[in-house]
């Protein structure tokens, strides 16, 4: 029962009638007897500096950025954590004596949820499709690693932006995302991350790309999981989304709480109320 005092965390993005965030929080903090609550707003461009001055006012303990909020929200915050500012995109917010606190946990999340299928990310060949916040911070957390990373993005100029922000002993090069580009950087890649709202089926045919052309690419990894994932000829198979959204969700819970968070309990929440495991 949420009362006066319920400690209050939210969703900013639009849209976000989608979001699982809500049920992993919601059922966490409900079987943990925690007085708090996590409730998505769809916010619009124009009304993002409105809801976060609003979240200052009512004083919510957190918040989570989605889409397309991650790199126009920065500018709102009192401060970026380690590592943010040069990520260039935030999806959770912490309320400290500081003030608002940006920091990102796609990265981190990302390599978390690959791990756990048994991929580790280093000396690798990575394809990252897409130039927005997610791909960002993954390619960030990528390239601190002895890795190969090639970007493509359908805007040029962002995916140069993106590979010219990348730090660290990796090797990295872009190009446009069109059907030479991408048909030829299928070939030996070892991981392909598709950060685009597009998933990687319908992108191939939308390109006229046969799906058999993912053959020799190890593992599919589509960060969106609202919309239906259809089985892919992948050489190793498909990474969940989310594994990825269940890493960041408890990221997210322990810099809220400072505390570690129940990842077993917070995953076995959203197996529960979809009623089947991902993997």
């Amino acid at each position: 029962m949420i009362k006066g005092d319920t400690r209050v965390h939210s969703l900013y993005g639009s849209p976000v009638s989608h979001s699982l965030s809500p049920v992993i929080f919601n059922r966490t903090f409900e079987k943990l007897c925690l007085n708090r609550t996590y409730v998505p707003f769809e916010i619009t461009k124009d009304k993002l500096e409105d809801a976060v001055e609003a979240a200052r006012t009512l004083g919510f303990d957190g918040f989570n950025v989605t889409m397309p909020h991650k790199t126009a929200i920065i500018e709102m915050l009192d401060h970026l954590n380690d590592g943010t500012e040069m990520i260039g995109s935030v999806n959770t917010v912490s309320r400290t004596n500081r003030g608002l606190v940006g920091h990102n946990t796609d990265g981190e999340g990302a390599v978390r949820a690959l791990r756990s299928y048994g991929f580790e990310p280093n000396n690798k060949r990575i394809l990252v499709l897409g130039a927005g916040g997610a791909a960002k911070a993954l390619v960030h957390r990528f390239s601190r690693e002895n890795n190969k990373i090639r970007i493509l993005n359908r805007t040029l100029d962002k995916a140069r932006q993106l590979a010219d922000r990348a730090s660290g002993p990796c090797r990295i090069s872009y190009g446009e995302l069109d059907k030479n580009s991408l048909e030829n950087s299928l070939r030996d890649t070892d991981l392909l991350v598709n950060s685009t709202p597009i998933r990687t089926s319908a992108l191939l045919s939308q390109l006229k790309i046969p799906l058999n052309k993912l053959k020799d690419t190890g593992w599919v990894f589509d960060l969106a999981y609202d919309k239906h994932s259809e089985p892919i000829p992948a050489g190793s198979g498909m990474i969940s989304p989310l594994e990825m959204l269940v890493h960041q969700a408890a990221l997210s819970y322990e810099i809220w709480l400072n505390e570690t968070a129940p990842f077993a309990l917070m995953r076995s929440s959203l197996v529960d109320w979809l009623g089947k495991d991902w993997k």
